[in-house]
């Protein structure tokens, strides 16, 4: 699995679109929604949040796209707006913490038909929220926990202990006999960066 927002943009259009040409904005708008609606869903787990945080990220895009250096692939830079965003909308909207401490705690009753309809989308969207938005970050979209940590206002150590949390729930309602992907389950070993 990787980031969908490896995407080539001509570095003629982002300057056209620094010099202030509404049809260039429009054409990254349209080669970044999709991947950005993906990135924000992945985080929040509600398509109205997610539908918010483009919005809100390709609004930041537009306004300091002057600022963009040339110094790194643009896909970059806006997929770190997108993270940014669907990590402030969740702290905002009372999506933090909260069910953090519970979740811990809950053993696992499989008579409730997840071993029937268990997929890895379901397990992914019971974590809580900051686990999830780690767990992609890091798994998925090839953060280190150093970049995770400063993204979150946190230290790379809670990154880690984060993601060592939503892997072993993971582990722990998924099926014992079956394999998970190895990105999400933990089991290269690459989790000391």
């Amino acid at each position: 699995m990787g980031s969908t927002f490896v995407i080539t943009i001509d570095l003629g259009l982002i300057r056209q679109a620094q010099s202030g040409d509404r049809g260039a904005f429009k054409a990254i708008y349209e080669a970044f929604e999709k991947p950005a609606y993906t990135l924000a869903y992945r985080i929040c787990q509600r398509p109205d949040a997610a539908r918010d945080v483009v919005q809100e990220s390709m609004l930041m895009i537009f306004r300091r796209i002057g600022q963009f250096r040339f110094e790194a692939p643009f896909w970059s830079w806006v997929r770190k707006v997108v993270v940014n965003a669907a990590l402030m909308h969740i702290r905002h909207n009372g999506q933090d913490h909260g069910a953090e401490v519970l979740i811990d705690d809950v053993t696992e009753d499989r008579s409730d038909g997840m071993g029937v309809e268990r997929d890895i989308e379901t397990l992914f969207a019971r974590l809580a929220p900051e686990r999830r938005a780690v767990l992609w970050l890091y798994a998925v979209e090839g953060y280190s926990h150093r970049e995770i940590g400063e993204m979150m206002d946190y230290t790379p150590s809670y990154s880690k202990s984060q993601l060592l949390r939503a892997r072993r729930q993971l582990r722990r309602w998924w099926a014992p006999n079956e394999a998970m992907p190895d990105n999400l389950a933990g089991e290269t070993g690459d989790d000391n960066d």
